[in-house]
Order: structure tokens, then sequence, then C-alpha cells
């Protein structure tokens, strides 16, 4: 495909913003983020690691993801216009 160069540009800057969004979550959205999507563990699995109800790990995750939604919403587009 001839448009490769570009889409591995974009690539990179979507993962640079991922980093930097989750470099600003709190830590405890953060280490749930870890443990679910790096570790592969269950809600429950973290729960029982960082001592809090299965439910909560459930606020936290959709919390942070929603966080993330949030900042690549507000920083994705601009990037991408400016291409």
């Amino acid at each position: 495909e001839e448009n490769w160069p570009s889409r591995l540009v974009e690539r990179a800057e979507l993962e640079r913003l991922l980093v930097e969004a989750i470099d600003r979550m709190p830590p405890i959205e953060k280490t749930v983020l870890s443990l679910y999507y790096q570790e592969e563990l269950t809600l429950r699995e973290i729960a029982k690691i960082v001592g809090l109800h299965e439910s909560r790990i459930s606020q936290l995750k959709s919390q942070a993801l929603l966080r993330l939604r949030t900042y690549l919403e507000k920083c994705w587009p601009m990037k991408r216009g400016q291409a």
C-alpha cells in the first residue's frame, strides 16, 4: 500500500498519545488497566491484589477508559488535522 509511511507515523503518534494519557492517570487507574490488559487478570483477581471490591475495580476500569477516550478525542483529531 502506497500510504503505509503515513500510517506508521499516525500509529506512532497515537501510541505516544496513549502513553501520555496513561501517564496522567491516577496510579490506581494505571494499575487496574495494566493488570487487566497487560497481565490479563480478571476484575476479581485485580480486586484481591489491590484490596478493593470487584465492583470498585470495574468502576475504576470504566473511569480509566473514559479518561483515555476523552483525552484521545481531544488530542487525536487535532493532531491528524495538522498532518
